[in-house]
């Protein structure tokens, strides 16, 4: 009975491992995308501050609206940033839950090894078609 269990833990235990695993590769490619969008996004404000810096005699309604739109730009970095920064905390939280379900796993199966091991052992000291242990077990008991 305690086999049983053992291998419904070790069972669970690899279940809850694959679910990490799936939530960690999905927060990548969650991350993977904010880069991208990151990296768009500065561009795109450090041309827009680029073409301020060189233009001097702009009217300053296309002036205003140029800076309204660096600063959209540069708040849209920031949220970005932030939002990298706790995808990225997020993926480390799920390794490390990732790593200790590992662990447990490797318990487990260390556990199971040992039972079907001390299986093993006992049927060979019972088995009637090994002679040698029969006799063994035999001339140990008392008639």
């Amino acid at each position: 009975m305690a086999e049983a269990e053992l291998h419904k833990e070790r069972l669970q235990a690899l279940a809850e491992k694959r679910k990490r695993q799936a939530e960690i590769e999905d927060k990548r490619r969650q991350l993977d995308e904010l880069v991208l969008q990151l990296q768009h996004f500065k561009s795109k404000a450090m041309r827009e501050r680029w073409l301020l810096q060189g233009t001097p005699a702009m009217p300053q309604e296309e002036d205003e609206g140029r800076r309204k739109q660096v600063e959209q730009d540069e708040l849209h970095v920031k949220t970005l940033e932030d939002a990298i920064h706790r995808l990225e905390s997020e993926i480390c939280l799920l390794e490390n839950e990732e790593s200790q379900i590992s662990a447990k796993e490797q318990v487990l199966r260390e556990r199971l090894r040992e039972t079907e091991r001390s299986i093993e052992d006992l049927q060979k000291v019972y088995d009637p078609h090994n002679r040698r242990t029969h006799d063994t077990v035999a001339s140990d008991c008392v008639w």
